[in-house]
């Protein structure tokens, strides 16, 4: 399961994030796109158990699912695919390059001053 490795390494960007700043971290947002490579429930459950060995184990992890979109070559227009099958829905061509959908990314953090209460 490379879930744990990729969970180990948005700590680690985290930690990276935090590096000198006050406050800690109560909330983290990843961006997990239908053609990234992971499952967003695994790495969920990846995320909460490094969770527990860093510095912020009650951070609140918020999970966005990107959905795969391509762009046809012919004629430019963007299009969710169904089944997989890139056929362009205005031009009828397949030939379509992904534009959405890879992603694999730490979107965003919440960050609370020492002694705040987390926003509810």
């Amino acid at each position: 399961m490379h879930e744990v490795a990729l969970a180990e390494a948005v700590w680690r960007q985290v930690d990276a994030a935090m590096a000198g700043q006050k406050g800690r971290v109560s909330a983290i947002q990843i961006v997990v796109g239908a053609f990234s490579g992971a499952d967003p429930e695994s790495l969920e459950f990846a995320l909460r158990l490094a969770a527990e060995d860093s510095a912020w184990p009650k951070a609140d992890i918020r999970i966005r699912r990107e959905p795969l979109a391509v762009r046809c070559k012919a004629c430019g227009r963007e299009f969710e695919p169904e089944h997989l099958s890139f056929r362009c829905p205005a031009c009828g061509e397949t030939d379509a390059e992904i534009c959405r959908g890879k992603s694999l990314l730490l979107e965003s953090l919440e960050v609370t001053e020492d002694g705040e209460e987390d926003p509810a």
